[in-house]
């Protein structure tokens, strides 16, 4: 996907016929979102136009800018995905607390190897030359979310078991997320069906062993 690529190229959705629906404030703003990955995904960020974007999600140019003033205020949306992440504590129960480190992890790793994500950081990727601040907004507020996810799941975790010395747990989490994602992510991004959940988990389980040892099982 580059900016030199013709918009002409992209298959929008067809338009219903008929009166349309009646949408609130946020059936309309999800609306956008999908209709701005869509085109954004097809044809490059680069390449698409709020006009392209307002005729695919079936809207008129100034509902959408009266909702987003431009394209990157709707590409940072698109990367916002602190939802996908649970907010609640780890159980501080040492007997409970691995457990739910290594679902946390699953999480991550769902979360970063799903299709919308992929085809996010492929798009990302194809722009970043062009426009290097879509890169950096999608390092603040993906990669750095899921980092920090990471980041607060091991230092409970630590907490929960004090006999287990974790000395750089920043350090640790990064090393963590490249060990179980590093070689998977690369081969989503080319194209590679998707692992099962069974194998994820696997992989997790090793990436663990490799990395924390004194974890036990």
């Amino acid at each position: 996907m580059s900016s030199h690529m013709k918009s002409a190229s992209v298959a929008l959705p067809k338009a219903r016929r008929g009166r349309p629906p009646v949408l609130t404030g946020d059936m309309r703003r999800q609306r956008i979102l999908d209709a701005a990955e869509h085109v954004f995904t097809n044809i490059g960020y680069g390449a698409a136009t709020m006009e392209e974007i307002a005729r695919a999600a079936g809207m008129s140019k100034k509902t959408l800018y009266g909702m987003f003033p431009d394209k990157r205020s709707l590409f940072t949306a698109l990367t916002n995905v602190i939802d996908l992440y649970p907010s609640e504590a780890l159980d501080p129960d040492p007997a409970n607390s691995r457990k739910e480190l290594r679902a946390r992890l699953l999480t991550l790793a769902e979360v970063a190897l799903s299709k919308r994500q992929v085809e996010m950081t492929r798009l990302v990727i194809s722009e970043a030359r062009h426009c290097p601040e879509l890169a950096e907004e999608f390092h603040a507020k993906a990669m750095h979310k899921g980092r920090a996810y990471l980041v607060n799941a091991l230092k409970t975790f630590a907490d929960a078991n004090p006999e287990i010395t974790i000395p750089d747990i920043e350090g640790t989490a990064i090393t963590l997320f490249a060990a179980i994602l590093g070689d998977m992510h690369f081969r989503a991004l080319l194209g590679e069906k998707a692992v099962t959940k069974r194998k994820l988990e696997t992989h997790i389980d090793s990436a663990i062993s490799l990395v924390l040892p004194n974890l036990g099982r």
